[in-house]
């Protein structure tokens, strides 16, 4: 077999080491902000802890103009005002403080430490009256560190991209421009109609240069049906051995993607079948978080009647991929009423003219 690749022309790879390098530069502004009280947090780990009385407290809730002139909304601010009391080697301390807290937080003191709870603490051991109510909480740091690897990750193919754009030939780019105007890989396998299905529902095709052709078929607007129904009636031609021979072979399959190029078509791209493609990927994501939002999210609920910013991760993962399922089920519909540029009758013209 003689196969001609096609080669996507890369981009620069200076302007893929810069971009690469001023995301991983933005993902690094949060974790730097965060790293001294991670520090903190950190260095408290290591206290000793013990069991302090909740002598009082109270939420205190503040509510505030946010948003700009135009969209407004209300905000609130939520401060736990604290006083504990504990005993460490025989001298009570009391420790009186507050904090800003968010709204799950203000639930959590509400429900599991209300007036005469008790709760673990650590303390300081070379200043008992400095305490830490919540030891070894590395909850708030979630947030920069997934920041941080998901942009480090982008970074990574970035320079990825560039490190294969140096590596690119000329040749390599030369076919490529070739590509871009049209024109089609050449195989000299034998031409054949056969296909396999993918698990999202996508026909390959075991010929390369068809495989090929489809693809501009389908990225001009021609529905699988109508390229089912061409390569259907071409098959049908093999009844005329010479006839078949002398017509089914690269320059056949050339001289059709030449008149698709010529084709007036407003589809370029073939939308419906990537529509599809998401709608398997949405429920992908959506049974993914499902079982994580009722294990983890919907005992929190229950128990606090609110959740903390990484527990709604889960439900939106649950729901949104429901409602983008619906949104684009309503877009295949639309596009396939969209989709017949006149391509499909121009195929089978094209077939009669070759017969005669």
């Amino acid at each position: 077999m003689v196969l001609t690749p096609g080669v996507r022309i890369q981009p620069p790879p200076l302007a893929l080491i810069v971009a690469g390098t001023l995301v991983f530069l933005l993902g690094c502004i949060w974790p730097a902000i965060m790293f001294d009280d991670f520090q903190n947090e950190r260095d408290a780990s290591s206290w000793p802890t013990t069991n302090a009385t909740v002598v009082e407290m109270d939420i205190e809730v503040y509510e505030y103009q946010c948003g700009d002139s135009q969209n407004q909304d209300t905000c609130r601010e939520y401060i736990v005002e604290y006083h504990l009391q504990y005993t460490i080697n025989g001298t009570i301390f009391d420790v009186e403080e507050s904090e800003k807290v968010s709204h799950f937080e203000s639930r959590v003191w509400e429900v599991d430490y209300p007036v005469n709870s008790t709760r673990d603490i650590a303390y300081n051991p070379d200043n008992h009256s400095e305490i830490d109510v919540n030891p070894q909480h590395y909850t708030p740091f979630i947030g920069p560190l997934v920041q941080f690897v998901g942009t480090s990750l982008f970074a990574v193919l970035f320079i990825i991209g560039a490190i294969k754009g140096l590596v690119t030939t000329l040749d390599e780019h030369e076919e490529s421009i070739k590509q871009e105007k049209g024109m089609l890989p050449q195989s000299s396998e034998e031409i054949t109609f056969a296909y396999v299905k993918t698990v999202w529902g996508v026909r390959t095709y075991q010929h390369p240069t068809v495989e090929a052709l489809v693809q501009k078929l389908t990225s001009f607007s021609c529905t699988e049906q109508q390229i089912d129904a061409f390569f259907k009636a071409c098959q049908t031609t093999e009844k005329d051995g010479a006839a078949y021979k002398n017509t089914l072979n690269l320059e056949w399959l050339n001289e059709v993607n030449t008149m698709a190029e010529q084709h007036s078509s407003i589809e370029k791209y073939n939308l419906v079948q990537k529509a599809n493609t998401a709608r398997v990927v949405f429920l992908g994501i959506s049974i993914l978080f499902l079982p994580i939002a009722l294990i983890f999210a919907l005992p929190i609920w229950l128990t606090y009647h609110a959740l903390p910013w990484y527990g709604w991760i889960p439900v939106w993962g649950t729901l949104t991929p429901i409602g983008l399922i619906f949104i684009t089920r309503q877009i295949v519909r639309e596009l396939k009423t969209r989709t017949d540029q006149g391509l499909g009758a121009l195929l089978m013209d094209f077939l009669d003219n070759k017969d005669d």
